[in-house]
């Protein structure tokens, strides 16, 4: 792990003082993790080199090219930039979110991903599924291809509206919708216009987090 500290410090030019500074420690502190010691903020450090906690303990996730939306490559991102790294879940872990007692467990995610909007501790990302999110060519607005990672704030209210990702009462299914009120009532409402295939969800649901952001970046 030493290492992976020093080679990502040489390769940001960052000295053990910006290290120490960004970290919120003493620089005597990032002296001993050059030399071996053991650290409890794993987190702050990867946010610090721009790189996951995976790739600081193990060398998994190496750093790679980050795109924001427009497709722009943004690897060089300046780490004042970066809030955080998210980690990257399943819709079946999305829906048990509130259970979860820490989204960073080994094993848990799939990966994480950097984001570069404030966001609360409990933010996850998640790999949208399908083209029910997808508007049709030519169509202007937002739009969310499969594929697309989006970042989720459980501490976020949502209102009418906003991109959330809801849980259904019945089944307990997750959905990626925009939420809608609908006669008073709030509702869960498809991009695709294609209501055939894609329904709007009148049904009870539970709003698991409001969406604040979405990238291609992580994938």
């Amino acid at each position: 792990m030493k290492d992976r500290i020093r080679k990502r410090m040489d390769e940001l030019g960052m000295s053990q003082g910006e290290l120490a500074e960004l970290m919120g420690v003493s620089q005597p502190m990032i002296a001993k993790y050059l030399n071996g010691a053991k650290t409890k903020k794993l987190l702050e450090m990867a946010d610090a080199l721009q790189c996951t906690p995976e790739y600081l303990q193990d060398g998994r996730n190496p750093p790679q090219a980050v795109f924001d939306k427009s497709g722009t490559n943004v690897t060089n991102i300046r780490k004042t930039n970066i809030k955080g790294w998210i980690p990257l879940i399943s819709y079946v872990q999305a829906g048990q979110w509130s259970e979860a007692i820490d989204l960073y467990d080994p094993g848990y995610a799939e990966s994480v991903v950097p984001t570069t909007v404030p966001h609360s501790k409990h933010t996850f990302a998640l790999r949208v599924d399908g083209p029910s999110m997808t508007l049709p060519d030519g169509v202007n607005g937002h739009s969310f291809p499969a594929g697309m990672v989006i970042y989720v704030d459980p501490e976020k209210p949502a209102q009418s509206g906003d991109y959330v990702v809801a849980k259904h009462s019945g089944n307990g299914h997750v959905t990626f919708k925009r939420l809608l009120s609908e006669e008073g009532r709030p509702v869960l409402v498809p991009l695709n216009p294609d209501r055939s295939a894609f329904p709007v969800i009148r049904d009870e649901f539970e709003i698991i987090g409001r969406v604040i952001d979405a990238s291609w970046g992580g994938l």
